[in-house]
C-alpha cells in the first residue's frame, strides 16, 4: 500500500509539472518555437491569445526601455498579467467615456443657454474687389450679423462662429466674429466685418461662390459677456 501511495504521488506530481500554464517563458526568444510554442498549442484560443498579448506586449515595452519579460515568469502568470492588464484598460476606457459622455451633456446644456441668451443672425454677405483707392490690396469677404439680446439683462460681448451650409446640407465653411457693444434686453444690433479672400483656401472658396438664397447658415455661440460681469461660456 505504502508503494502504490507513493506511486500514485509521483503521478500528480508529474501531471502537476506537465501543465501548460506552469511552463516557466523562456528568456531566449530564439528558443520559443522549440521550448514555448508547444505548451501553447495545449491552451484554449482564449488563453493562448491573452499569452500572445502578453509577449507582443512585453516585448514592444522592451524596445522603447521597459523591463520585459521578468525572469521566471510562467504561462500561468502571463495569462493573470495580460488579463488584469485587460481588465485596467477596460476600467479606463468606461471612466473615459463616462467623463466624454460628462462633458459632452455639459456642452450641450451650456449651448442650450447661450442660444437662448441671444439669436445671432447672417444679414448678408458681400464680395468686394480689390480697390487700391480705398486701401484695399486684395479681394475681401464682408459679413453683416444681427445680434439680439433675449435674456432680462445687459449683454457688453458676444462671440462665436457662423457656419455656411449648402444646398446639399455640407458645411462648406465659416466665420468667427466677436462683437464687445452694449446690448440692453430686448435689444439688438449690427455687427459689420470680413476677412481678406484666400482664393487658395476651399472655405474661403466655397462661401465666396454661395449664391443668394442657396444656403443656410448656423450659429454656433463660444460665449456670453453679462455686464454684471458673469458670462455664458462653452469649453472645448
Amino acid at each position: 500500500m505504502k508503494h502504490i501511495a507513493v506511486l500514485f504521488l509521483t503521478i500528480a506530481a508529474l501531471s502537476g509539472c506537465s501543465k501548460p500554464t506552469d511552463a516557466v517563458i523562456p528568456s531566449d526568444i530564439s528558443t520559443w518555437d522549440k521550448e514555448l510554442a508547444p505548451n501553447l498549442k495545449r491552451l484554449s484560443d482564449s488563453d493562448r491569445e491573452k499569452v500572445t498579448a502578453y509577449l507582443i506586449r512585453a516585448k514592444m515595452g522592451e524596445v522603447f526601455g521597459g523591463n520585459g519579460i521578468p525572469p521566471g515568469v510562467t504561462i500561468g502568470q502571463a495569462i493573470d498579467a495580460q488579463k488584469k492588464w485587460e481588465a485596467e484598460q477596460a476600467a479606463k476606457r468606461a471612466e473615459e467615456e463616462s467623463l466624454k459622455k460628462k462633458l459632452e451633456q455639459e456642452r450641450t446644456a451650456a449651448l442650450e443657454k447661450l442660444n437662448k441668451a441671444v439669436t445671432v443672425t447672417l444679414l448678408a454677405k458681400r464680395e468686394l474687389p480689390k480697390n487700391y483707392d480705398i486701401g484695399r490690396y486684395s479681394e475681401y469677404q464682408e459679413f453683416r450679423i444681427g445680434v439680439q439680446n433675449n435674456s432680462d439683462r445687459a449683454v457688453v460681448g458676444v462671440s462665436g462662429e457662423i457656419k455656411f451650409i449648402d444646398v446639399f446640407d455640407k458645411e462648406v465653411g465659416a466665420v468667427r466674429f466677436g462683437v464687445s457693444e452694449n446690448i440692453e434686453p430686448g435689444k439688438s444690433v449690427t455687427w459689420t466685418g470680413g476677412r481678406d479672400y484666400n482664393q487658395f483656401l476651399d472655405a474661403h472658396r466655397a462661401v465666396w461662390n454661395l449664391e443668394d438664397g442657396k444656403y443656410t447658415t448656423k450659429f454656433v455661440p463660444e460665449a456670453v459677456v453679462f455686464k454684471d460681469g458673469t458670462k455664458l461660456a462653452v469649453t472645448e
